[in-house]
């Protein structure tokens, strides 16, 4: 392929993932405290994902990237021992068919549980089409990209208007 034809593949490819409609939402406690660094461990008992085979590889994509965003925040993951927070993942996927087609939708769910007080601090949701057939690495930068916009106000303001 020239490198014409190669620069408008990758284009359209561009645009096709701009388009791709992952909706993002958050929510978050208003009398939380919110520090500009701290620390959180994943709460793997809270955290829930589909027991199938097709979804093996989302649930360490899916921390690598809420790691890589939430780090760029001064959040960071430790592995055990004291933290701040602890971070839960439920994970959904529905499936709709109809005559004319079928459509599987994956919801995420992000949940920043206060340690001390264990009092739900944050939450973030996003939504999408699943594509089948994505490599790893779209899989985790789809991810990354639905994080970063999950997070761009994070951590959230505690000032009035």
């Amino acid at each position: 392929m020239n490198s014409r034809l190669r620069v408008l593949a990758l284009i359209f490819l561009g645009l096709a993932c701009a388009s791709d409609g992952v909706g993002v939402s958050t929510s978050f406690d208003p009398l939380a405290r919110f520090p500009a660094t701290a620390t959180y461990v994943w709460d793997e008992a809270e955290s829930s994902m589909p027991q199938d085979q097709r979804l093996a590889d989302l649930t360490p994509l899916l921390k690598q990237a809420a790691e890589e965003e939430f780090g760029k925040r001064g959040y960071r993951a430790v592995e055990s021992g004291p933290s701040d927070y602890r971070l839960a993942y439920n994970f959904l996927v529905r499936t709709m068919m109809s005559a004319e087609r079928s459509r599987t939708t994956g919801s995420l769910s992000l949940s920043l549980i206060d340690s001390t007080s264990k009092q739900l601090a944050w939450i973030g949701f996003g939504r999408a089409e699943i594509h089948v057939g994505l490599a790893p690495e779209e899989r985790k930068e789809r991810l990354r990209q639905a994080f970063e916009r999950m997070l761009k106000d994070f951590p959230p303001s505690q000032r009035g208007n």
